[in-house]
C-alpha cells in the first residue's frame, strides 16, 4: 500500500534517505507510513552528518505526494519521540494533534509549501 521514494544524490546511487507515503482518503492527507535517512545522515548516530537537510527532503517529497493525490500538501504521521516532535514543530511547521498516539503530527497545506520552497529536488521516476 505505501509508494516508497529514496533521495539520492544527483548522479549517484547512494540512498541517502527513504519516505513511505500512503493515501489517506479518510484524513484527506497523505500518510507517512516512515521515513529514515542513512546512518551517515542521521544526527541521532553521528555527530559529523555527510549531509544535512535530508529529513527536509523527504517531508518535501511527501507534500509532493500529498498534492499528487489531491491533498493539497496535507500529510501526517508519527515521530518516533518527544524530541523529533518538537523539531518537526519547530522547523517544519508541523502541529501535534496526538489523536492517535502523544507523538502524532500533521502538516499542513501552508507548512507543505514552505518545506518545498525551501527543500527543492530534481524529481525523476527512475528505479534504483
Amino acid at each position: 500500500e505505501n509508494e516508497i521514494y529514496a533521495l539520492v544524490v544527483e548522479g549517484s546511487v547512494d540512498i541517502q534517505g527513504l519516505v513511505a507515503v500512503t493515501r489517506n482518503d479518510d484524513m484527506q492527507a497523505a500518510y507517512i507510513s516512515w521515513m529514515c535517512t542513512s546512518p551517515e545522515n542521521n544526527k541521532q548516530l553521528t555527530d559529523e552528518v555527510k549531509y544535512l537537510g535530508v529529513g527536509g527532503h523527504l517531508f518535501a517529497i511527501a507534500a509532493k505526494k500529498s498534492i499528487d493525490f489531491g491533498y493539497d500538501g496535507y500529510m501526517y504521521g508519527f515521530a518516533a519521540n518527544q524530541k523529533l516532535l518538537e523539531h518537526y514543530v519547530d522547523v517544519f511547521h508541523g502541529e501535534i494533534i496526538a489523536i492517535l498516539h502523544p507523538y502524532q503530527f500533521a502538516i499542513d497545506e501552508d507548512g507543505a509549501k514552505a518545506i518545498m520552497e525551501v527543500y527543492d529536488y530534481e524529481w525523476t521516476d527512475e528505479e534504483i
